[in-house]
Protein backbone atom coordinates (compact mmCIF):
# COMPACT_ATOMS: atom_id res chain seq x y z
CA UNK A 1 0.00 0.00 0.00
CA UNK A 2 2.26 2.71 -1.31
CA UNK A 3 0.02 5.56 -0.18
CA UNK A 4 0.52 4.56 3.45
CA UNK A 5 -3.15 3.80 4.07
CA UNK A 6 -3.83 0.90 6.44
CA UNK A 7 -7.01 -0.35 8.09
CA UNK A 8 -5.79 1.04 11.39
CA UNK A 9 -5.18 4.39 9.71
CA UNK A 10 -8.58 4.42 8.07
CA UNK A 11 -10.36 3.66 11.33
CA UNK A 12 -8.26 6.20 13.20
CA UNK A 13 -9.25 8.85 10.70
CA UNK A 14 -12.86 7.87 11.21
CA UNK A 15 -12.68 8.50 14.94
CA UNK A 16 -10.61 11.67 14.88
CA UNK A 17 -12.74 14.75 15.33
CA UNK A 18 -16.04 12.92 14.82
CA UNK A 19 -17.86 14.78 17.55
CA UNK A 20 -16.91 18.25 16.37
CA UNK A 21 -17.46 17.41 12.71
CA UNK A 22 -20.86 15.96 13.48
CA UNK A 23 -21.90 19.04 15.46
CA UNK A 24 -20.74 21.29 12.64
CA UNK A 25 -22.77 19.34 10.12
CA UNK A 26 -25.91 19.52 12.27
CA UNK A 27 -25.51 23.21 12.91
CA UNK A 28 -25.11 23.94 9.21
CA UNK A 29 -28.13 21.87 8.25
CA UNK A 30 -30.42 23.35 10.91
CA UNK A 31 -30.19 26.88 9.54
CA UNK A 32 -33.51 28.01 8.14
CA UNK A 33 -35.17 24.59 8.23
CA UNK A 34 -37.95 25.24 10.74
CA UNK A 35 -40.65 25.26 8.03
CA UNK A 36 -39.54 21.89 6.58
CA UNK A 37 -40.84 18.52 7.73
CA UNK A 38 -39.33 15.88 5.43
CA UNK A 39 -36.01 14.09 5.89
CA UNK A 40 -34.04 11.63 3.82
CA UNK A 41 -34.66 8.07 5.02
CA UNK A 42 -31.50 6.88 6.74
CA UNK A 43 -31.44 3.74 4.62
CA UNK A 44 -31.39 5.92 1.52
CA UNK A 45 -28.18 7.83 2.32
CA UNK A 46 -25.29 6.16 0.54
CA UNK A 47 -21.74 6.67 -0.64
CA UNK A 48 -20.68 6.34 -4.25
CA UNK A 49 -17.39 4.52 -3.85
CA UNK A 50 -15.59 6.61 -6.48
CA UNK A 51 -15.35 9.22 -3.68
CA UNK A 52 -13.06 6.96 -1.63
CA UNK A 53 -11.47 5.02 -4.46
CA UNK A 54 -7.82 5.25 -3.41
CA UNK A 55 -8.26 4.25 0.23
CA UNK A 56 -10.91 1.70 -0.81
CA UNK A 57 -8.52 -0.19 -3.07
CA UNK A 58 -5.71 0.05 -0.51
CA UNK A 59 -7.91 -1.32 2.28
CA UNK A 60 -11.38 -2.46 1.15
CA UNK A 61 -12.60 -3.86 4.46
CA UNK A 62 -11.29 -0.98 6.55
CA UNK A 63 -12.79 1.65 4.26
CA UNK A 64 -16.20 0.00 4.04
CA UNK A 65 -16.20 -0.51 7.81
CA UNK A 66 -15.43 3.18 8.26
CA UNK A 67 -18.30 4.21 5.98
CA UNK A 68 -20.72 1.97 7.84
CA UNK A 69 -19.49 3.46 11.12
CA UNK A 70 -20.33 6.94 9.85
CA UNK A 71 -23.93 5.84 9.28
CA UNK A 72 -23.99 4.96 5.59
CA UNK A 73 -26.34 2.09 4.77
CA UNK A 74 -25.74 1.64 1.03
CA UNK A 75 -23.11 2.18 -1.66
CA UNK A 76 -22.78 2.74 -5.36
CA UNK A 77 -20.09 0.45 -6.76
CA UNK A 78 -17.48 2.11 -8.95
CA UNK A 79 -13.66 2.02 -9.21
CA UNK A 80 -13.60 -1.03 -6.91
CA UNK A 81 -10.86 -3.28 -8.25
CA UNK A 82 -12.01 -6.59 -6.83
CA UNK A 83 -13.91 -9.58 -8.29
CA UNK A 84 -17.68 -9.36 -8.13
CA UNK A 85 -18.03 -12.11 -5.52
CA UNK A 86 -15.48 -10.40 -3.26
CA UNK A 87 -17.32 -7.07 -3.55
CA UNK A 88 -20.55 -8.87 -2.61
CA UNK A 89 -18.95 -10.51 0.40
CA UNK A 90 -17.29 -7.30 1.64
CA UNK A 91 -20.59 -5.45 1.43
CA UNK A 92 -22.34 -8.22 3.33
CA UNK A 93 -19.63 -8.25 5.99
CA UNK A 94 -19.98 -4.51 6.55
CA UNK A 95 -23.78 -4.48 6.13
CA UNK A 96 -23.68 -2.03 3.24
CA UNK A 97 -26.28 -2.51 0.53
CA UNK A 98 -24.77 -2.28 -3.00
CA UNK A 99 -27.57 -0.61 -4.95
CA UNK A 100 -25.88 0.24 -8.27
CA UNK A 101 -22.92 -0.80 -10.39
CA UNK A 102 -21.37 1.69 -12.82
CA UNK A 103 -20.41 0.28 -16.22
CA UNK A 104 -18.73 1.67 -19.31
CA UNK A 105 -20.07 2.20 -22.80
CA UNK A 106 -17.85 -0.64 -23.99
CA UNK A 107 -19.68 -2.92 -21.58
CA UNK A 108 -23.15 -2.26 -22.97
CA UNK A 109 -21.94 -2.58 -26.56
CA UNK A 110 -19.59 -5.51 -25.87
CA UNK A 111 -19.96 -8.54 -23.63
CA UNK A 112 -22.98 -7.15 -21.84
CA UNK A 113 -24.05 -10.58 -20.60
CA UNK A 114 -20.79 -10.95 -18.65
CA UNK A 115 -21.13 -7.54 -17.03
CA UNK A 116 -24.75 -8.25 -16.11
CA UNK A 117 -23.59 -11.50 -14.54
CA UNK A 118 -21.16 -9.50 -12.37
CA UNK A 119 -23.93 -7.09 -11.41
CA UNK A 120 -26.18 -9.96 -10.45
CA UNK A 121 -23.43 -11.53 -8.35
CA UNK A 122 -22.85 -8.28 -6.46
CA UNK A 123 -26.61 -7.99 -5.96
CA UNK A 124 -27.30 -4.50 -7.28
CA UNK A 125 -30.73 -3.18 -8.26
CA UNK A 126 -29.52 -1.13 -11.22
CA UNK A 127 -26.62 -1.06 -13.65
CA UNK A 128 -25.60 2.47 -14.61
CA UNK A 129 -23.90 3.70 -17.76
CA UNK A 130 -21.33 6.15 -16.41
CA UNK A 131 -20.96 8.14 -19.67
CA UNK A 132 -20.88 7.99 -23.45
CA UNK A 133 -17.63 8.41 -25.41
CA UNK A 134 -16.90 12.08 -26.05
CA UNK A 135 -17.56 11.82 -29.78
CA UNK A 136 -21.14 10.68 -29.17
CA UNK A 137 -22.29 14.02 -27.73
CA UNK A 138 -23.99 15.05 -30.95
CA UNK A 139 -27.67 14.85 -31.87
CA UNK A 140 -27.23 11.63 -33.84
CA UNK A 141 -24.75 10.23 -31.33
CA UNK A 142 -27.12 10.68 -28.41
CA UNK A 143 -30.00 9.23 -30.43
CA UNK A 144 -27.83 6.18 -31.02
CA UNK A 145 -27.00 6.16 -27.31
CA UNK A 146 -30.70 6.18 -26.39
CA UNK A 147 -31.26 3.13 -28.59
CA UNK A 148 -28.28 1.38 -27.03
CA UNK A 149 -29.60 2.13 -23.54
CA UNK A 150 -33.00 0.68 -24.47
CA UNK A 151 -31.37 -2.53 -25.70
CA UNK A 152 -29.15 -2.79 -22.62
CA UNK A 153 -32.13 -2.07 -20.37
CA UNK A 154 -34.19 -4.84 -21.95
CA UNK A 155 -31.42 -7.35 -21.20
CA UNK A 156 -31.03 -6.06 -17.63
CA UNK A 157 -34.77 -6.32 -17.02
CA UNK A 158 -34.73 -9.99 -18.02
CA UNK A 159 -32.38 -10.56 -15.06
CA UNK A 160 -34.47 -8.50 -12.64
CA UNK A 161 -32.36 -5.34 -12.73
CA UNK A 162 -32.92 -1.82 -14.01
CA UNK A 163 -30.81 0.30 -16.36
CA UNK A 164 -29.84 3.90 -15.55
CA UNK A 165 -27.79 6.57 -17.29
CA UNK A 166 -25.48 8.87 -15.30
CA UNK A 167 -24.90 12.40 -16.57
CA UNK A 168 -22.01 14.79 -16.56
CA UNK A 169 -22.44 18.33 -17.91
CA UNK A 170 -22.23 17.29 -21.58
CA UNK A 171 -25.72 15.79 -21.55
CA UNK A 172 -27.14 19.28 -21.03
CA UNK A 173 -25.33 20.87 -23.93
CA UNK A 174 -27.35 22.37 -26.79
CA UNK A 175 -26.39 21.12 -30.27
CA UNK A 176 -28.18 22.34 -33.40
CA UNK A 177 -30.80 23.92 -31.18
CA UNK A 178 -31.55 20.70 -29.30
CA UNK A 179 -30.65 20.01 -25.70
CA UNK A 180 -29.10 16.54 -25.68
CA UNK A 181 -30.76 15.56 -22.41
CA UNK A 182 -34.16 16.10 -24.07
CA UNK A 183 -33.26 13.34 -26.52
CA UNK A 184 -32.28 11.00 -23.71
CA UNK A 185 -35.43 11.67 -21.69
CA UNK A 186 -37.65 11.50 -24.75
CA UNK A 187 -36.19 8.59 -26.70
CA UNK A 188 -35.39 6.13 -23.91
CA UNK A 189 -38.21 3.80 -22.95
CA UNK A 190 -39.21 4.50 -19.31
CA UNK A 191 -40.06 0.82 -18.93
CA UNK A 192 -36.42 0.01 -19.66
CA UNK A 193 -34.27 3.04 -18.79
CA UNK A 194 -34.22 5.62 -16.00
CA UNK A 195 -31.55 7.99 -14.76
CA UNK A 196 -29.05 8.49 -11.98
CA UNK A 197 -29.11 12.29 -11.89
CA UNK A 198 -25.77 13.79 -10.92
CA UNK A 199 -26.93 17.06 -9.42
CA UNK A 200 -23.41 18.45 -9.12
CA UNK A 201 -22.77 18.25 -12.84
CA UNK A 202 -26.33 19.27 -13.71
CA UNK A 203 -26.20 22.44 -11.62
CA UNK A 204 -22.72 23.29 -12.92
CA UNK A 205 -24.28 23.09 -16.40
CA UNK A 206 -26.89 25.66 -15.34
CA UNK A 207 -29.77 23.22 -14.92
CA UNK A 208 -32.36 23.45 -12.16
CA UNK A 209 -32.55 20.06 -10.41
CA UNK A 210 -36.01 20.82 -9.05
CA UNK A 211 -37.29 21.53 -12.57
CA UNK A 212 -35.72 18.31 -13.88
CA UNK A 213 -37.60 16.41 -11.18
CA UNK A 214 -40.89 18.09 -12.08
CA UNK A 215 -40.49 17.65 -15.84
CA UNK A 216 -39.41 13.99 -15.66
CA UNK A 217 -41.50 12.43 -12.90
CA UNK A 218 -40.52 9.05 -11.58
CA UNK A 219 -37.33 8.76 -13.63
CA UNK A 220 -34.65 9.43 -11.00
CA UNK A 221 -34.55 6.53 -8.52
CA UNK A 222 -30.91 7.29 -7.66
CA UNK A 223 -29.09 10.60 -7.24
CA UNK A 224 -25.48 11.63 -7.09
CA UNK A 225 -25.48 14.27 -4.38
CA UNK A 226 -22.48 16.40 -5.26
CA UNK A 227 -21.82 20.04 -4.34
CA UNK A 228 -19.62 22.79 -5.79
CA UNK A 229 -18.60 26.34 -4.96
CA UNK A 230 -19.90 28.00 -8.13
CA UNK A 231 -16.36 28.57 -9.42
CA UNK A 232 -15.63 25.11 -10.79
CA UNK A 233 -14.43 23.46 -7.57
CA UNK A 234 -16.07 20.49 -5.83
CA UNK A 235 -16.92 20.79 -2.14
CA UNK A 236 -18.45 18.64 0.58
CA UNK A 237 -22.23 18.35 0.37
CA UNK A 238 -23.82 21.27 2.19
CA UNK A 239 -20.80 23.57 1.98
CA UNK A 240 -21.34 24.73 -1.61
CA UNK A 241 -23.94 26.63 -3.60
CA UNK A 242 -26.51 23.92 -4.36
CA UNK A 243 -29.87 24.55 -2.65
CA UNK A 244 -30.53 20.99 -1.56
CA UNK A 245 -33.71 21.62 0.43
CA UNK A 246 -35.38 23.35 -2.53
CA UNK A 247 -34.44 20.53 -4.92
CA UNK A 248 -35.32 17.69 -2.57
CA UNK A 249 -38.79 19.10 -1.93
CA UNK A 250 -39.68 17.48 -5.28
CA UNK A 251 -37.76 14.24 -4.72
CA UNK A 252 -41.00 12.31 -4.18
CA UNK A 253 -42.24 13.35 -7.61
CA UNK A 254 -38.90 12.29 -9.10
CA UNK A 255 -39.16 8.83 -7.54
CA UNK A 256 -35.89 9.16 -5.60
CA UNK A 257 -35.01 6.16 -3.45
CA UNK A 258 -31.27 6.60 -2.90
CA UNK A 259 -29.15 9.69 -2.28
CA UNK A 260 -25.51 8.76 -2.99
CA UNK A 261 -22.79 11.19 -1.92
CA UNK A 262 -20.04 11.75 -4.46
CA UNK A 263 -17.03 14.04 -4.67
CA UNK A 264 -14.80 13.65 -7.71
CA UNK A 265 -11.59 14.92 -6.13
CA UNK A 266 -10.18 13.30 -2.98
CA UNK A 267 -8.64 15.92 -0.68
CA UNK A 268 -9.77 14.03 2.47
CA UNK A 269 -12.23 11.30 1.51
CA UNK A 270 -13.27 10.25 5.01
CA UNK A 271 -13.74 13.85 6.11
CA UNK A 272 -15.90 14.37 3.02
CA UNK A 273 -17.82 11.21 3.89
CA UNK A 274 -18.41 12.34 7.46
CA UNK A 275 -19.34 15.94 6.68
CA UNK A 276 -21.66 15.01 3.83
CA UNK A 277 -23.43 12.29 5.82
CA UNK A 278 -23.99 14.61 8.79
CA UNK A 279 -25.46 17.25 6.51
CA UNK A 280 -27.83 14.91 4.68
CA UNK A 281 -28.94 13.11 7.83
CA UNK A 282 -29.90 16.45 9.39
CA UNK A 283 -31.40 18.13 6.33
CA UNK A 284 -35.11 18.93 6.35
CA UNK A 285 -36.99 19.86 3.22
Amino acid sequence: MDNGVTRRGVLALLGAGAATAGMAGVARADTGTARHCHRIPRGGIGMHLYTVRDILNADPLGTLTALAGLGYRCVGVSSFNRPAAEIRDLCRQTRLDPVILHVGHGDITGDWAAKLADARTIGVRWVVLSSFPSDMYTVEGIRLGARQLNEAGAAARELGMGMLHHNHDSEFGVVDGIRLSDILFGETDPRLVDFELDLGWATRAGMDGRRLFVDNPGRFPVLHVKDHDGRGNWTDVGSGVVDWARIFEKSGRAGVRYWLVERDDQPAPLDTSRNSYDYLASLRF
